[in-house]
Formats: structure tokens, sequence, C-alpha cells
């Protein structure tokens, strides 16, 4: 079941992804306002995240769980971002925080927050880019976009599978610095497709080695901040750094637009082809979302190296 609801919510902003051109086109959207598509998702996504964690630790994990998938099937959509400043004044002056702020005091969750975050930022903008550009470019439909993004999502789903043992024997620090090693190969090579390029032999080394990444990545990140706290607390450290991971995205994907679009606008201004500009402005991005990966390498060099027992890690697993 757990399997089940993280597919469903992987699967849920891969739609919205690879519609995104089509969205773009029937509601009239700039680029620099399609990417508020993604972003409102990600930033009330994040912000239920704090509560849910601690809930799970007040009320049972099991009993938020079935109540999580009952309002998801309802609604679909639940929402809510608290503003960080009032956030953090109301919680420091609150006899039962909803996050101990005493939290954010520990190493080990600090720089996983962080990780996570820049790891959020890649990925979103990466997938966004991507899309539009196996769409505008590449004139492929939605369908063929979201068959072209297949392999990655394998590669991501084995790299999870053979994450646990690797942390178990070399501890978090190695993996998450594989991790991100991949996810900056992958890119560069991403950002090195022109519109003509194959997709074999372009476009899926690059996006096999990212989806392989980001989850090497996120894994031993998410790991490393429930282990170094009280069992008591671990859903709330969860939901710490998993609502770090949705607004990094939505922080970096804002950041990535604009830059990807500026440098359009620059290229076709200089004379360039509007589907040449596209290409430089799918170049540029990709380049800043490796700058992101590349500050994740730092984030992770300077983390605390965790050798968590099996145990701990399924229980790391339980409260994410």
């Amino acid at each position: 079941m757990l399997a089940l609801a993280q597919f469903v919510v992987v699967l849920d902003v891969t739609i919205v992804n690879v519609a995104l051109p089509d969205i773009q086109q029937d509601l009239g959207f700039s680029t620099d306002g399609l990417q508020w598509v993604i972003s409102a998702y990600t930033l009330f996504f994040g912000g239920f995240l704090l509560l849910g964690g601690r809930a799970a630790d007040l009320l049972g994990s099991r009993r938020v769980f079935v109540a999580g998938l009952a309002l998801f099937g309802a609604t679909s959509l639940a929402a809510g971002l608290v503003l960080l400043a009032a956030f953090v004044a109301v919680e420091a002056r609150a006899a039962a925080p909803l996050v101990p702020l005493r939290l954010l005091r520990s190493r080990a969750l600090s720089t996983a927050g962080g990780a996570l975050a820049l790891n959020g930022a890649s990925f979103l903008s990466m997938f966004f880019l991507t899309a539009v550009f196996l769409q505008q470019v590449r004139g492929g439909s939605a369908l063929r976009a979201g068959l072209e993004f297949l392999p990655m999502g394998g590669a991501a789903i084995l790299t999870a599978v053979a994450t646990t043992p690797l942390i178990t024997r070399f501890g978090t620090r190695p993996v998450q610095t594989a991790g991100a090693l991949l996810d900056i190969a992958g890119l560069l090579l991403l950002a090195r497709t022109g519109a003509d390029g194959s997709y074999a032999a372009h476009l899926l080394p690059g996006l096999v080695l990212f989806g392989a990444g980001i989850i090497a990545v996120g894994v031993p990140a998410q790991i490393a901040a429930v282990v170094d706290v009280a069992p008591r607390e671990a859903g709330a450290a969860s939901g710490v750094v998993t609502a770090f991971n949705q607004i990094g995205g939505a922080l970096g994907l804002a950041v990535v637009t604009t830059l990807s679009t500026s440098r359009t606008t620059e290229a076709v201004a200089a004379g360039q082809s509007p589907l040449d500009a596209l290409v430089d402005g799918f170049h540029r991005g990709l380049l800043v979302a490796a700058a992101f990966t590349a500050a994740n390498l730092v984030v992770t060099l300077v983390s605390p190296r965790l050798a968590p027992a099996p145990e701990q890690i399924a229980e790391a697993a339980a409260a994410a």
C-alpha cells in the first residue's frame, strides 16, 4: 500500500508535467506562468507534509495513512502553505508545536533538508524542461513524452532496491555523494542534446543516470534525517525534510524557468530561429539544475557519515 500511495503521488506530478505544453497552449500561459502550475502543487504539498509527519507520531502511522488515502480519494488535492517567518514565530511560542524547532539543531536533519531541497529543485527543473523539450522542440505527443520518461523511472526503481544494502555497508554519505555525481553527469549529458539528437544516443543515457542519481541522493538523506532523532519524533522529522524537498523544488523551478526563458528571449532577439532559441533555453536551464546538484554535492560532503543498522533503516522507511 505504501508503494501504491507513492506511485499515485509520482503519477500525479508526472501527468501534469507531460501535459504542460497542452496546458500552455489551451490556457494561453507564458513560459514563466507555466511553471506555477507545478510550483503551486509542490508548495501546498510540502506544507501539509509537516502536519502529516507530526500527526503520525501522535495518532499512529496506519491511522494517518488510511485517513490520508481517504482524503486524497475524496478531493485529490489538499493544500496548505505556512509563511516561514510566521510559522517559526508561532512554533517557537507553542506549548505543543507541530514541528519542534529543536529538530533543526540536528546536523543530520539540517543537511538532509538542504540536500532534499536541492534534489527537488534539480528534479522538478529537469522534468519540466525535458517535458517541454520533448514536445515543443522534438514535436512528440504528451503520450510519447511520458513513455520516453519511463526508463528514468525504471532506473529509479532499481536504484531504490539497491540503495538500502549500500547504505548498510558504506553509510549514508558515500551513497549520497555517488548519487549527486550521477545527477550531475545525467544533467550535463541532457544539456548537450540538440533538436535533432537521437533519443537512444543523447537523451536516454542522461535520463537513466539522472533517475538513478535522484534516488541515490534522496533515500540516504531521508534515512539520515530520521535515524538522528528520537523515535517519537521520526514522523515530524520526515515531514520536515520532505517539505524541504517540495518547497525547494518549487523555488528551484521558478529560478530555472526564469533563466531559461530569458535565454530563449535573448536568442530570438539576436536573430536565432524560435526552435534554436528554445534549445538554448533548455540547455541553460539544465546547466542551472546541474549547479543545484553541484551545491548538493557540497552539502553532502559536510553531512555526517551515518551507518544505520538494517532495523534503523526499516524504522526510517516506516516514518517516511
